[in-house]
């Protein structure tokens, strides 16, 4: 059994494993931070001691203007009217403001509770939602990172187009996006989701559908590089696809995503001759089917930028059926990660994640393998290279310092609080990557194929509102290779 799969074996069976052990997911939002809930309270320290219940008496909810109350009810680990132990009522209190902040609706969610009843208790949760409506620009990099881009900058490497995206306007956090764009990719892109069809709020819907045309795609990569062909009369790919998935959460925690697509792709005669092995069969015109199914368990503080919890998720994915006529596609893919964060101290906080991906068939070609360089893919200190294949595991670990903790400060000349309210944290972090991929079609001409990669360094981390996430890092790889990356979103 090979490395990889040998990896792959044993982060699935401790995945399942832990959902095993795993309980109820209200039960398990009893299981607070290993740090202090960061509570607004005016209840004495006495009565979270205490071992008699409290009783919920009313939630007052103020500042949702636009968030209906059920969609915020939905995320509370009680209710009014719930009678509950004083030891667990503040962990739960937490974690409903975890849950409500991890929906993306709110800049800010603050917590109080009117305890002169006691033990009746009245809870008010306050808001400060976000803009709902961005008509943005684009101005898109196309390359897999900033740092490869910084190796060779050019404006003839952005697309530019327009963005449009609304979230939350009948107050049921749905979503809707359409992105035009122009460039080096034409393209036209729409998506439709809404979290809730169902009257218990355990089912969500979405649609997508997408149409790019380029006149220059990556072919083939050598000594890690990407080698790329560019038409200027001409595309060099037209792809199509639309899919529909479906999300059931049936608590809180856990989530199942089912995903159906139907996909198409032409390209190009001249690309098919630098690589006969870019497509499936060798074919530079197909078509195909897939579906995928993914179970994650989510119980991060913090989604955009975590510091304690954890999440896994564990899926697969199945492209071709034999459906169509002349459906040359063979492939099926499994990918498992998981993350923890461990507050270790006041202050002191560290993080691990594993991440291993498997692919097999007998259509296996350079037109679906995507390995490590790229977002969310990535051993650190590997930032200027694309190593490519169709199996890799990575194991990323980091040890951080909160220089700076969460600030608030208020622009008095911004009218809005949703803009002129802004939190802002900056963390020291220091980080030790290692990966391996492996790839039998194409390692011929990859020297960090096959073979261990690592990387360490330190950095910092500057994590403010509307999960805006700039890091900066210095890391030096296992080859001797050093430099300076910037990155827009979490490590790990």
């Amino acid at each position: 059994m090979t490395p990889i799969k040998t990896i792959f074996l044993l982060v699935l069976l401790a995945l399942v494993w832990n959902g095993l052990r795993a309980q109820t997911d209200d039960s398990a939002g009893d299981q607070p931070p290993c740090f202090e809930p960061r509570l607004r309270l005016d209840l004495a320290d006495t009565i979270f001691a205490s071992h008699v219940d409290v009783h919920i008496r009313e939630i007052i909810l103020d500042g949702n203007r636009l968030t209906r109350d059920r969609i915020i009810h939905r995320e509370l680990l009680f209710q009014p009217g719930d009678s509950l132990p004083a030891q667990k009522f503040g962990r739960r209190l937490e974690a409903g403001r975890l849950n409500l902040m991890n929906t993306a609706l709110f800049n800010f969610v603050e917590t109080e509770v009117d305890h002169s009843g006691f033990p009746d208790l009245v809870v008010t949760y306050s808001f400060v939602e976000r803009w709902n409506i961005w008509p943005v620009p684009v101005f898109e990099l196309d390359e897999p990172n900033l740092n490869q881009w910084l190796e060779d900058p050019s404006f003839s490497k952005f697309n530019y187009g327009i963005r449009a995206v609304a979230t939350n306007l009948t107050g049921r956090n749905e979503r809707f996006q359409l992105q035009a764009k122009m460039g080096n990719v034409q393209s036209f892109n729409l998506l439709l989701y809404t979290p809730y069809i169902n009257r218990d709020q355990t089912i969500g819907l979405g649609f997508r559908y997408g149409m790019n045309r380029t006149r220059e795609r990556a072919y083939s990569t050598v000594n890690n590089e990407r080698q790329f062909l560019r038409l200027d009369n001409g595309y060099v790919a037209n792809e199509y696809f639309v899919a529909v998935h479906t999300n059931i959460r049936p608590k809180l925690y856990n989530n199942h995503r089912f995903a159906l697509g139907y996909h198409y792709h032409q390209y190009s005669d001249t690309l098919l001759t630098l690589n006969p092995r870019f497509g499936p069969g060798g074919r530079n015109e197909f078509s195909f089917f897939s579906a995928s199914y993914e179970f994650s368990r989510d119980r991060r503080d913090i989604v955009a930028y975590p510091l304690d919890g954890f999440f896994y998720k564990v899926g697969v994915e199945r492209k071709g059926f034999g459906l169509l006529r002349d459906e040359n596609m063979d492939v099926t893919s499994l990918e498992a990660e998981v993350q923890q964060y461990i507050g270790i101290a006041p202050r002191w906080y560290t993080a691990w994640s594993a991440k291993v991906k498997w692919s097999e068939g007998s259509t296996l070609s350079y037109f679906d393998q995507e390995g490590l360089g790229y977002l969310h893919s990535l051993v650190r200190g590997y930032e200027n290279y694309i190593i490519d294949g169709h199996r890799y595991f990575v194991l990323k670990s980091n040890l951080k310092y909160e220089l700076i903790p969460q600030q608030v400060i208020q622009l008095s000349f911004i009218p809005s609080e949703k803009f002129s309210l802004i939190h802002y944290a900056l963390y020291a972090n220091f980080f030790v990557d290692a990966g391996f991929l492996t790839d039998r079609l194409f390692s011929e001409n990859n020297p960090l194929s096959n073979e261990w990669l690592g990387g360490a360094g330190f950095g910092i981390d500057l994590v403010t509102y509307y999960d805006n996430v700039l890091r900066t890092e210095f890391t030096m790889n296992r080859h001797g290779k050093g430099g300076i990356f910037f990155h827009m979103v979490a490590p790990i």
